[in-house]
């Protein structure tokens, strides 16, 4: 029998940076080193990206991305949302009056070695009615200065797509004309259909699952078409628990059962499955782990 404990695991998307972890964050962060689990913490807007960072020094096994998330961008509100940017950890409800990429301020936390990717950063047309054409056009805009700033940098991008998988492929592949293999990153939180994923691989992209595929069925034909060494796990946490979880906060931890859950998928030994998402993660984000 597997000695799940020997294996290494990374979470290539998680937010021990956000205040729901604010009670707990060092527990938290010694049960990620306990399990052998190396974390990519994910920037959603400048305060965000810079606790990222923090994380990625004050943790051999962290590293951090930065950039800004596209529901950041537009006058936006959903008291269903936890919000981030707030000190209360207690507090619910997502509100953004409008930002704007201003790469003056993430210039400095690219000194880090630890800040291996820029994002989370892409679009997301779910929340934003479809007649909003300047909302659509402002996060399509800050979008391609992040991929803009990726390029410039060498940086891969962490991707957030929500009912823009079109758009998103089309602004993509238009960049990758010019900048080549600077031009890669992740499809974080993948929920495309297969042929999404096609294109979204032939144009050099990975892409990433989350404890959804641990009770989303639908899901099981789309991972086993991403080929084993483009894919990767992640939690996304707080958010989206997996089985055996599901209600409770999401943590890193929690990416092991994502990863059993890809392996069973593959009817692959997981001892395989860890090391390939390992090196996956490694090529993709030049981690030296």
């Amino acid at each position: 029998m597997t000695n799940l404990s020997k294996l290494k695991y990374i979470d290539i998307h998680a937010h021990l940076n956000f205040t729901d972890f604010d009670n707990d964050r060092k527990e938290a962060v010694e049960r990620t080193k306990k399990n052998n689990v190396f974390v990519i913490n994910v920037g959603t807007q400048i305060n965000t990206s810079i606790d990222a960072v923090l994380l990625a020094e004050k943790n051999q096994n962290m590293f951090a991305t930065i950039g800004l998330h596209p529901l950041y961008i537009n006058p936006f509100f959903d008291s269903k949302l936890p919000n981030d940017s707030q000190n209360d950890p207690q507090s619910m409800g997502f509100e953004s009056q409008g930002q704007n990429f201003q790469k003056d301020r993430f210039i400095p936390l690219l000194k880090n070695p630890k800040v291996v990717g820029i994002g989370e950063c892409g679009l997301d047309f779910f929340r934003i009615s479809a007649k909003v054409a300047d909302f659509k056009k402002s996060q399509i805009d800050n979008f391609k200065k992040q991929i803009e700033f990726a390029v410039e940098f060498d940086k891969p991008i962490m991707i957030h797509c929500r009912d823009a998988y079109d758009e998103i492929f089309q602004i993509l592949s238009e960049y990758k004309k010019t900048a080549g293999q600077k031009l890669r990153g992740d499809l974080h939180f993948f929920a495309g259909s297969i042929e999404d994923a096609r294109n979204f691989l032939d144009l050099g992209f990975d892409i990433s699952f989350t404890g959804v595929i641990t009770f989303a069925p639908q899901y099981f034909e789309l991972v086993k078409f991403v080929p084993l060494d483009r894919i990767h796990a992640e939690t996304d946490c707080p958010y989206v628990a997996p089985v055996p979880y599901r209600g409770k906060r999401n943590e890193p931890t929690f990416v092991i059962e994502v990863v059993k859950k890809i392996a069973e998928i593959k009817a692959q030994p997981i001892e395989v499955v860890s090391e390939q998402l390992i090196s996956n993660a490694k090529k993709l984000f030049n981690l030296p782990i």
